[in-house]
């Protein structure tokens, strides 16, 4: 997920500089967007988590991130355990 790119075109849409919709973002939401991208990240993961079969390195790419440490390391990091302990749980 190329956050920058993605960026780039979406302040495009709306006339604006990347710096301006970041700024605008920020206010609106309350995060910076790759905080934002990342909880939507997590909480596609936990939904993938309770509803699949799915091995965590497949929901980590579905979800964007192909570094399963990365994954696992954020997981942990937005709900304090790890995605198979979150698995196991529900």
């Amino acid at each position: 997920f190329d956050t920058i790119k993605n960026v780039s075109e979406l302040s495009k849409n709306y006339n604006m500089s990347k710096n301006n919709f970041l700024r605008i973002f920020k206010k609106e939401t309350g995060k910076n967007i790759t905080e934002y991208i990342n909880l939507k990240r997590i909480s596609t993961a936990k939904r993938l988590l309770k509803t699949t079969n799915l091995q965590i390195q497949t929901i980590a790419q579905y979800c964007g991130i192909l570094d399963i440490r990365y994954f696992s390391k954020l997981f942990k990091k937005h709900c304090g355990i790890s995605p198979s302990e979150y698995r196991n749980k529900s």
